[in-house]
């Protein structure tokens, strides 16, 4: 029951950190004038990017704590079976840029960062690993 819960806080944060970047793209591109229809007022956007840096915050927190107790309660997550994903990102990049889609390779390369970041510091091991050795 319990690694239900931790799968679904896990999803959880993947989904607020993914609200939190969409919310930073819509509020944040209109402020730099990528907008056609114009810009959005100093308080507008300045309130947009800060409700977007909450979402992406907690639902960082939430997916790295995630991780984490796994790591913890499961056993050592292989971060090597990232590497997988890693590989896969090229292709899909190569594939969206053959098909006409160029302006979505960068979105698709922060988002895939946005949320690889907390899965990658809820996994690393923080204390100190010292090895076993025998002692004189």
């Amino acid at each position: 029951m319990t690694r239900v819960a931790v799968a679904l806080l896990a999803i959880l944060g993947v989904l607020l950190a993914s609200a939190g970047m969409f919310v930073a793209l819509a509020v944040g591109l209109p402020a730099l004038g990528l907008n056609p229809y114009g810009r959005n007022p100093l308080d507008q956007t300045l309130s947009g990017l800060f409700t977007a840096a909450t979402l992406y915050a907690v639902g960082a927190a939430l997916l790295a704590t995630a991780v984490r107790w796994m790591r913890t309660h499961i056993g050592p997550l292989n971060l090597g079976s990232f590497a997988f994903a890693g590989a896969i990102i090229p292709v899909f990049a190569v594939l969206m840029v053959l098909r006409g889609y160029w302006t979505t390779v960068p979105l698709m390369l922060l988002f895939v960062v946005g949320v690889f970041v907390p899965i990658a510091l809820g996994g690393r091991p923080w204390g100190k690993t010292l090895s076993q050795r025998p002692r004189s």
